[in-house]
């Protein structure tokens, strides 16, 4: 009794702890979707609030809620990521627990976006990428800020490796959906990609109608300003306008420090000293280039030999000739990587090859298919097969246990025919042998009765008489011996084995006439005999038989 109410108590003390996880991780999920809620619009809240909760106390399901939050608000807080386990184990789990929920496609999304910020320049940013493009194709009700996000980084993605048309493609996918979210940042970000990727294919005019719709957005946005003179300045200079193209590089200048995303100095002080150049003040040129090279953080940068030609270029136009062929050769390394690292990501070649897998997986999917349905169908064959030989057999059995049963049967009634022939003949010759031992008996009392009047007066016709009559007595009495019987012929009559010599001669006799139907009367005409001596020999051997537990059906009258 007392281990029931302890099991019982440990019982109730494990539902009450799982309840109370279960509320537990009901309200950090809550916590954990009021954080989404605000995750683009306050992003260094959010990470502040997610550094306070610690996740190994989290269920599976709320950390890998937790790690997508950290990875988004490490994003927009413009953290250098170093690694992307922490995105790879939240896409895993989705993947592997909840592949139809909303965050998988966002954990995608970021393992290419993280990928990205970690200067990743291989397959492994576009395919998460293009896989959750996929995948948020087949929502019912598509989130416009997931297709923005997917189709912002794809084209991010075909503009870095110069597959521009691609690129336009992308981003007008991800202006339709910035207008259906009606994100003023989403839609200032669409159209400066926008801008560049015109820019970049030197349609001017175009991109002018972009920077246009930009500089609407001055001083309108936090943090954007910068990225509105940058565009200016680009345009100015291609369009023979450096005083201009200066002054917003300066500006630029001004706004650096108050940037929250991190932005290479060492490119701005190249583009001022790239205007200044074009503005032949080679002095303030030379010193704007040499801080821009002593400011690289980035030596992967595939553009750094610009800042070096840059120099080189300076220095010819001072006549510093050892100098400018310094830093050509330095400016031709790096070039000579740079173009390595180009053929080496192109996009173009890379989408042709996903593509190119895709249907190949396909076409072993499918090819795979047809050989499950062949196999399955060769198996339904071969089970047919053998339920068709299996029921054949078991038909043949039947049919050869039903032949057997007739022959047995046949035999039966053959053996019962031959039995009654058998059982007539020895009724007959039992009425024909009482017949001729009544005649017999006769004579014996008709001999008598002359002796007694006739023979009397003759002692010795009388003795032979006698002598006659006694050996013919003597016969009868020893009949068993003159017809002794073997065991298969007393077996046959009787249906009883004595292997063990259980009945004499005479007992023997006894129970072969029973079976052939023989009356008292006749047993003791052929046993030479009374009925009385009969009937005590008959319940004496039936006695004798039952001792030994044997059959004694032929007793039955």
């Amino acid at each position: 009794m007392r281990r029931v109410f302890i099991f019982s108590l440990f019982l109730v003390c494990l539902v009450i702890c799982n309840s109370c996880r279960n509320k537990a991780d009901e309200r950090m999920y809550q916590w954990l979707s009021y954080w989404d809620s605000m995750v683009d619009s306050v992003p260094q809240l959010v990470s502040d609030s997610l550094q306070r909760v610690d996740p190994e106390d989290l269920g599976r399901s709320n950390r890998a809620y937790y790690g997508l939050l950290k990875v988004i608000s490490d994003d927009k807080t413009y953290v250098n990521f170093t690694s992307d386990s922490l995105i790879n184990s939240v896409t895993e789990h989705y993947r592997l627990h909840d592949p139809k929920n909303r965050n998988y496609i966002r954990a995608l999304s970021y393992q290419g976006i993280v990928r990205t910020r970690m200067g990743v320049r291989d397959s492994t940013v576009y395919e998460p990428l293009r896989e959750a493009g996929k995948l948020f194709a087949s929502m019912a009700n598509p989130d416009p800020s997931l297709g923005y996000m997917i189709n912002y980084f794809l084209g991010n993605i075909h503009y870095n490796n110069r597959n521009y048309t691609s690129a336009d493609e992308y981003f007008r996918q991800t202006l339709r959906y910035a207008r259906e979210e009606r994100d003023s940042i989403h839609l200032f970000d669409t159209y400066l990609a926008l801008y560049w990727n015109e820019m970049e294919q030197e349609k001017f005019d175009r991109g002018k109608l972009y920077l246009d719709t930009l500089s609407g957005f001055y001083n309108r946005l936090p943090g954007k300003d910068y990225f509105i003179l940058n565009a200016q300045s680009i345009y100015y200079d291609v369009n023979g306008e450096p005083e201009r193209a200066l002054e917003r590089e300066k500006t630029k200048l001004l706004l650096f420090r108050n940037q929250e995303e991190n932005i290479e100095l060492s490119r701005v002080y190249y583009n001022i000293s790239y205007r200044y150049v074009g503005l032949e003040q080679l002095d303030s040129a030379m010193l704007y280039a040499q801080m821009a090279i002593d400011c690289i953080e980035d030596p992967s940068f595939m553009q750094n030999y610009l800042y070096y030609h840059n120099v080189a270029n300076i220095a010819e136009k001072q006549g510093d000739f050892a100098l400018s062929n310094k830093y050509l050769r330095d400016a031709f390394e790096l070039y000579n990587q740079s173009i390595s690292d180009r053929l080496d990501t192109r996009i173009v070649e890379l989408e042709k090859k996903y593509d190119l897998s895709e249907a190949e997986n396909e076409a072993l999917r499918a090819r795979q298919q047809s050989l499950r349905v062949i196999i399955g169908a060769l198996i339904l064959v071969i089970i047919l097969i053998f339920i068709l030989m299996y029921s054949w057999k078991i038909r043949r059995t039947a049919k050869l246990k039903l032949l057997n049963a007739e022959y047995k049967m046949q035999q039966q009634e053959l053996q019962a025919r031959i039995l009654r022939e058998e059982a007539g003949k020895r009724k007959w010759l039992l009425q024909l042998y009482s017949h001729i031992s009544g005649r017999l008996a006769f004579l014996q009392g008709e001999i008598e009765t002359l002796t007694q009047r006739y023979i009397s007066s003759h002692p010795k016709v009388y003795r032979e008489m006698e002598t006659i009559l006694k050996n013919t007595d003597t016969d009868l009495r020893d009949i068993t011996k003159t017809l002794a019987m073997d065991d298969e012929t007393f077996y046959s009559y009787t249906r009883l084995r004595d292997e063990e010599g259980i009945f004499n001669a005479t007992e023997k006799m006894l129970l072969m006439l029973l079976a052939c139907d023989a009356d008292n009367r006749q047993l003791a005409t052929f046993m030479n005999t009374s009925l009385e001596s009969v009937r005590v020999r008959k319940s004496q051997l039936k006695k004798k038989m039952q001792e030994k537990n044997m059959d004694t059906s032929l007793f039955n009258e």
